[in-house]
Order: C-alpha cells, then sequence, then structure tokens
C-alpha cells in the first residue's frame, strides 16, 4: 500500500483566506470609514464549517484477492489484482473554536478524527490474473459460476480497499496533514491556532 498525502487546496484556499482573512477585531477611523465604524468580532465557528470538508491524504492500495466457490462436483476460482484508492479528510462542519482570544490572536481548533471518504475499486487498473475451473465444473456450459466468483471477488475487494483506511499509521498522516495546512493558513493571517483532536 502507497500513502501519498494530498493538500487539495485550491478551493479551500480561496474560501478560508476570505472566510478568515478579516479575523481580526478592529475599528476603523472615521476617517477611513466614511463616518462609521466597522467592528468584526474575530473568528468564529461558522466561518470554518463552510469549508465543509478538508481532504489531506490519499491512499492507494493494491492487492491480489482470490476467491473461490466450491460445490459437490467442483470449484471455480478467481485470481484478481486489484487496485483501489480511498480519501481521508477532516469533516470541518463539527470543528469548533475554544479559548479564543482576539487580543492576543490565539485560539483552541477541536476537531473530529479523520474519516474515509469515497473508497473505491479502480476497474480500469484491476485485472483477472487467473480463472479456473475443478472437477465436473469444467464441462458445466455457461458462464454463471465464473461470473458469481468475479463478483464475489470484487465485492471482496471492495472491502479490502476499505479496511485499509482504519490502519493508525494512516489516520495519524491525515492528522498531520490538516494540521499542516490550517496552520499555514492561520499563520499568514497572524493568528496562533493549536489545533485538538476531539476523542469521541
Amino acid at each position: 500500500m502507497q500513502t501519498a498525502g494530498l493538500m487539495i487546496v485550491t478551493v479551500l484556499a480561496t474560501a478560508l483566506g476570505f472566510a478568515l482573512g478579516r479575523s481580526s477585531t478592529a475599528t476603523l477611523p472615521a476617517a477611513e470609514s466614511g463616518g462609521g465604524r466597522t467592528i468584526n468580532t474575530g473568528l468564529t465557528v461558522e466561518r470554518i464549517q463552510s469549508l465543509s470538508s478538508l481532504v489531506t491524504t490519499r491512499v492507494d492500495v493494491a492487492d491480489v484477492v482470490e476467491t473461490t466457490i466450491a460445490g459437490y462436483t467442483g470449484s471455480v476460482k478467481v485470481a484478481i489484482l486489484i487496485k483501489g484508492d480511498f480519501l481521508l479528510g477532516t469533516d470541518l462542519s463539527a470543528a469548533r473554536f475554544e479559548q479564543v482570544d482576539a487580543a492576543r490572536r490565539t485560539a483552541t481548533l477541536v476537531l473530529p478524527g479523520p474519516s474515509v471518504a469515497s473508497p473505491r475499486v479502480d476497474h480500469a487498473r484491476t485485472r483477472i490474473v487467473s480463472i479456473s475451473t475443478k472437477g465436473l465444473w469444467q464441462i458445466v456450459p455457461g458462464d454463471d459460476d465464473r461470473a458469481a466468483v468475479v463478483n464475489g471477488a470484487y465485492a471482496h475487494a471492495q472491502r479490502i480497499v476499505a479496511d485499509a483506511a482504519t490502519g493508525a499509521a494512516v489516520v495519524d498522516r491525515a492528522r498531520r496533514q490538516a494540521e499542516s495546512v490550517l496552520r499555514a493558513f492561520f499563520d499568514a493571517l497572524g493568528w496562533t491556532v493549536a489545533i485538538r483532536w476531539d476523542a469521541r
């Protein structure tokens, strides 16, 4: 399994920069504000929630699946080289700010743990390595048994791809990537934001 970190920030950069760029508490002088006064109340959870999800890691999965269907008079076996991937991201709609100090421009951002999204078998890259029959099944007409065993192998492959997302190393990498992306944005805006992961 090969893990590749992605920072999908093309849209997020624009949204986060716009949403949080005005995050300081400031009062404009009357001469600059046309006689009025504008006050910004600082970081709010609604601003970061508007980003919805921060996808930071894509994991490529490769494995060989062997599936066998056996009966009293024979069996059929298929071996498939599977290729797949999934995304790990952080649900920013569940984020919340704690200990916000607008004067010192510090805050704590509490995030839910990374979750898997879009686990899939890449059918374009997945290949049937071999398929064989034994016993009387070799002379049974039709391809129903072969179709059944191939379908079973693909279903098993999908579970393998999804299960790969539970690895501790993969989840830890997704957390570190999310922290790196978010801290970079907040640092650029002059905020020192500590990130804490919700244990729930």
